[in-house]
């Protein structure tokens, strides 16, 4: 039972022990206030949650940011890796992902 039902009901219900009529229009005005206020807050959370998201959506590299960071990596590693006995080809799309990752962060 939300705050709304609550209040319907102590407003529809006999006050046997109080002779104050108006405490139950008091609590069911009450209820009703923190009712909204909770909507609002649910509100206030979504939008919030909203801009979360859409910050991280900035975030996002464009394809010409990802092929910049590729051809550094490549760069890199033509450079250092080529003298191992493998090649070092074998951790290139680690050091590419974990470089992609770093130009996402600094964004």
């Amino acid at each position: 039972m939300n705050a709304n039902e609550l209040a319907d009901a102590l407003q529809e219900t006999e006050p046997y022990y109080s002779t104050d009529y108006k405490l139950f229009d008091k609590a069911a005005t009450m209820l009703r206030q923190q009712q909204e206020e909770i909507e609002a807050l649910k509100k206030e959370a979504a939008l919030q949650r909203l801009s979360d998201f859409t910050q991280e959506v900035e975030k996002t590299l464009t394809d010409e940011e990802i092929e910049e960071v590729f051809r550094t990596v490549e760069q890199d590693f033509a450079l250092t890796e080529s003298k191992k006995s493998d090649g070092g080809w074998r951790n290139f799309p680690v050091e590419l992902a974990r470089a992609i990752l770093r130009k996402a962060q600094g964004k």
